[in-house]
């Protein structure tokens, strides 16, 4: 398939580049700066840009099957509107297009899931990672709204584990311990299964150890 991946340089972004070209499928990096994404191979398309241009979002579209954002503000302790600007851009530049299919990189921290993430999630959620959820929680309504084939993928604490294709997922999962975690590449290898797997569209599946 081809796919157009926005946040491609970021850490889970890097694994799903990685998984979906080891998968055989046809990619586009869409990033700010291609250097830091480090990949090279005859089936990547590297496109620089700011989402938050509408322009050279809707221009990115073309002649994709699927698109997938990790897209997440720099930093947990504060709201990043060009976060929220660049997912109403996609959303829009998808619409435009005609393109149906869009799996979103959440947080299991949002209100909706947060009380199956564990205690320590519960109480962070509203409080030290406040600014993080309000983030989400403002994307996750534009594509609610939306009338793309949408999946929003709640994931738990993320880490830099190894990919082991060995997690639990659902929208009833719950954490075993104090606060559900998850490594990038676990992540990446469920954000990518959402492509041709129909099971979770319009749906907010949860994914944790």
């Amino acid at each position: 398939m081809r796919i157009l991946i926005f946040g491609a340089s970021g850490k889970t972004g890097h694994e799903l580049v990685k998984q979906a070209l080891a998968q055989g499928h046809q990619v586009t990096a869409f990033v700010r700066t291609p250097s830091k994404l480090g990949i090279t191979n005859e089936n990547l398309k590297v496109t620089q840009g700011d989402a938050t241009h509408y322009p050279l979002v809707e221009s990115a579209m073309n002649g994709h099957d699927a698109v997938l954002s990790t897209l997440g503000a720099a930093s947990p302790f504060n709201y990043d509107q060009s976060v929220v600007d660049a997912v109403q851009n996609i959303v829009k530049a998808m619409e435009s297009t005609g393109i149906g299919r869009f799996v979103y990189m959440s947080a299991i921290n949002v209100k909706d899931s947060r009380k199956y993430a564990g205690l320590l999630i519960r109480i962070l959620g509203p409080t030290l990672l406040r600014t993080e959820t309000a983030g989400h929680e403002a994307r996750e309504k534009i594509i609610k709204q939306s009338g793309l084939d949408w999946t929003l993928v709640r994931s738990a604490k993320l880490s830099d584990g190894k990919h082991t294709g060995n997690y639990r997922y659902g929208e009833d999962v719950r954490a075993k311990g104090l606060a559900a975690g998850i490594s990038r590449a676990d992540v990446a290898d469920f954000l990518l299964r959402q492509v041709t797997d129909v099971s979770f569209v319009r749906k907010t599946p949860m994914v944790m150890y």
